[in-house]
C-alpha cells in the first residue's frame, strides 16, 4: 500500500503491518481489560460499603442458609466458642513489610450444629520455620463480632500441599482450600470464614483491606496501555512515511 501526498509517501511493509496492527490491538484489549477490572473494582466496594451500613445479624443465621446463598460481606455477631485445639496457620501473609500468618479457628455460635473458620487476624512469624507464633485463647463462651468472606484466593501454587501438620495438632496450611481442611479438623465446615472485626477481642494484628481496593491502580494500567498503543502508532507512522525522489 502507497499513499502520496506532496513529496512524501506513506508506504508500509507488509509484515511490518501486520505486526503493528497486532500489537495495537493487544494494547488496546488490555486496557479495556484494566478498565473493566476497575469498574468490578468499584462494584464490589459499593456492595461492601451498602452492607457494612447494615446491622449485625447474628452468625447463626447465616450459617443456616442454604449452601450457595450466604450473604458475603455482611456484619454478624454471636456468641460461641473458639476450638482451641485446632488453629490453622495460613503461611506467606506480609502486612507492612514483614512476613508472617493468618490465624484461622473453627468457632461455633450457640444454637448452632454448624463450624465457621475465623480470621483471628495477623502473626509475625519467627525467624524459626519449626516453631508457629504463641497464641491465648479464651476458654468458654466468647461474644465475637466480624464481617463473612468467601475463603481467600492464593496466587500461583506450584503444588497442591495438603495442611502441614505440627505440634499440639496446628497446621500450617498454604492456601485456605475448605474441604481440605474439613478432612484436617474432622468437622464440617461452612464454606465461608469470618475476618474478625477490630472492635472484637480475641483477635491480633487486623487492618484489614476493604473489597475492591485498587481501582485507581487498574485506571492507572489502562492509561499506560492506551499510552503504549498511541505510541506504537506515531511511531509506526514517522517510520514509514519517507521522501519521494
Amino acid at each position: 500500500m502507497k499513499v502520496f501526498f506532496g513529496n512524501r509517501c506513506f508506504c508500509p511493509g507488509l509484515f511490518a503491518s501486520l505486526l503493528a496492527l497486532a500489537f495495537f490491538a493487544l494494547f488496546l484489549a488490555l486496557g479495556f481489560w484494566q478498565l473493566e477490572r476497575a469498574e468490578y473494582k468499584r462494584a464490589l466496594y459499593q456492595v461492601f460499603q451498602d452492607k457494612q451500613s447494615m446491622p449485625p445479624r447474628p452468625l447463626s443465621e447465616i450459617l443456616a442458609l442454604p449452601a450457595g446463598e450466604a450473604a458475603l460481606w455482611r456484619p454478624v455477631e454471636a456468641t460461641g466458642r473458639f476450638y482451641s485445639d485446632q488453629r490453622i496457620f495460613l503461611d506467606n501473609q506480609v502486612m507492612r513489610g514483614r512476613p508472617g500468618y493468618f490465624l484461622y479457628m473453627p468457632f461455633q455460635p450457640l444454637n448452632s450444629a454448624r463450624l465457621v473458620l475465623v480470621n483471628r487476624g495477623w502473626l509475625p512469624a519467627g525467624p524459626d520455620r519449626n516453631r508457629l507464633p504463641r497464641i491465648e485463647t479464651p476458654p468458654g463462651e466468647v461474644f465475637i463480632r466480624g464481617v463473612t468472606k468467601a475463603p481467600p484466593r492464593t496466587g500461583l501454587v506450584l503444588k497442591a500441599l495438603p495442611p502441614e501438620r505440627l505440634a499440639d495438632n496446628s497446621a500450617r496450611a498454604q492456601r485456605l482450600d475448605i474441604k481440605e481442611l474439613e478432612a484436617f479438623t474432622g468437622r464440617e465446615l461452612a464454606p465461608f470464614v469470618v475476618r474478625l472485626g477490630p472492635e472484637s477481642e480475641h483477635g491480633f494484628s487486623r487492618d484489614w483491606r476493604p473489597p475492591g481496593a485498587g481501582e485507581q491502580r487498574h485506571k492507572g494500567y489502562a492509561f499506560q496501555w492506551f499510552a503504549f498503543a498511541t505510541t506504537l502508532a506515531l511511531v509506526y507512522l514517522v517510520l514509514n512515511i519517507k521522501k519521494t525522489t
